[in-house]
């Protein structure tokens, strides 16, 4: 029998820190992110009797497929690692088939490994079938495999997102608290977001996600003064956003969009590549009225907000400078804690 677990991605529209090292110097830190119904990962996992398991990796973006065979859990495969150990932690006695299917680009910025951990949890908390197991649990034990077990560096929001999914939340983080609250956006603010919102894949990060926060640590200790300013500014901007997105008002949330980015790039700027910069200033000269450049920096994706008229040619243009473009559909607050 055959069980499905399904995770959605998400875009950070506004964040002054998810990581322990943000959370350490501010207090609390906090983000909005909106989880995409457009992108995600499904994992399909089916026991069968024989004494190995066969791991394929399909991802519809770059058009890879991977067959692997692997019949020990604790063989020296970083490629495997994030898999290997969810087996570990959720089925380790498990021989059989396990599929990883995807749309979203490698090294994109959009939370990709934790949403792959989670559909897989998903779908083995199916095959197991002797309890539920609620959004807030597999947040958790995500983060743990991803960041504890595997040891890959980074924050907290991608397995929240994965996990609960539902749209456009709201994130706080403090010491061993995380709140997450749903914002209740109408249907019709929903469909001009989705209306005005415009995904591209730029390139992939230069460096794997665990690099990056690794450098980003380094340069909030060494600038701590400066990089602790900034944050604090953001931080103050993501509550604007907030407020801007529950009263409706899309101009005042891309005015604030706009003041994330740059104060993104005062804090990153030694890891925002020259094609991110070029791409964005770009988008902005062919009638964007805001942007930002997702995940930590070096590569990825970039959304931007632009009016409904005229988005062919821009497109268009957005093409023609090397972005490649992702069609974007948010979720729905009833999708919240789906498995």
């Amino acid at each position: 029998m055959k069980f499905i677990g399904k995770s959605p991605v998400r875009i950070s529209m506004c964040n002054s820190g998810d990581t322990d090292y943000h959370i350490k110097d501010m207090g609390w830190s906090n983000l909005i992110n909106a989880t995409l119904a457009s992108s995600g990962y499904v994992s399909i996992v089916e026991e069968k009797k024989q004494n190995h398991i066969d791991y394929f990796y399909i991802n519809r973006f770059s058009g890879t497929v991977n067959h692997l065979k692997i019949y020990d859990l604790e063989e020296d495969n970083n490629y495997l690692k994030l898999i290997t150990e969810t087996i570990k932690e959720m089925r380790p006695s498990f021989k059989g088939v396990i599929k990883i299917v995807t749309n979203v680009p490698e090294r994109s910025g959009l939370g990709g490994s934790s949403s792959l951990v989670v559909s897989l949890i998903k779908a083995f908390s199916k095959a197991n079938s002797n309890r539920n197991i609620f959004p807030e649990e597999i947040a958790r034990l995500a983060y743990k495999i991803e960041r504890e077990t595997v040891g890959i560096k980074g924050g907290y929001q991608d397995q929240w997102a994965a996990s609960y999914g539902g749209g456009v939340n709201y994130l706080e983080f403090k010491k061993d608290n995380i709140f997450l609250e749903p914002l209740w956006l109408s249907e019709k603010l929903m469909s001009k977001l989705e209306s005005n919102l415009v995904l591209f894949f730029i390139e992939a990060r230069k460096m794997h996600s665990g690099d990056i926060h690794e450098i980003l640590e380094k340069k909030v200790k060494k600038e701590k003064k400066e990089s602790l300013d900034i944050m604090l500014e953001r931080r103050n901007n993501v509550i604007k956003t907030r407020e801007a997105l529950l009263s409706g008002d899309v101009k005042r949330f891309a005015r604030l969009l706009n003041h994330e980015q740059r104060s993104k790039e005062k804090l990153y700027s030694d890891l925002l590549t020259s094609k991110a910069k070029r791409i964005y200033e770009g988008a902005l000269s062919y009638g964007a009225i805001a942007g930002k450049i997702s995940g930590a920096g070096s590569g990825g994706c970039a959304f931007f907000i632009y009016p409904e008229k005229n988005k062919k040619k821009f497109l268009k243009n957005m093409v023609n400078v090397g972005c490649r473009h992702i069609p974007l559909k948010l979720q729905r607050l009833n999708t919240m804690g789906e498995i």
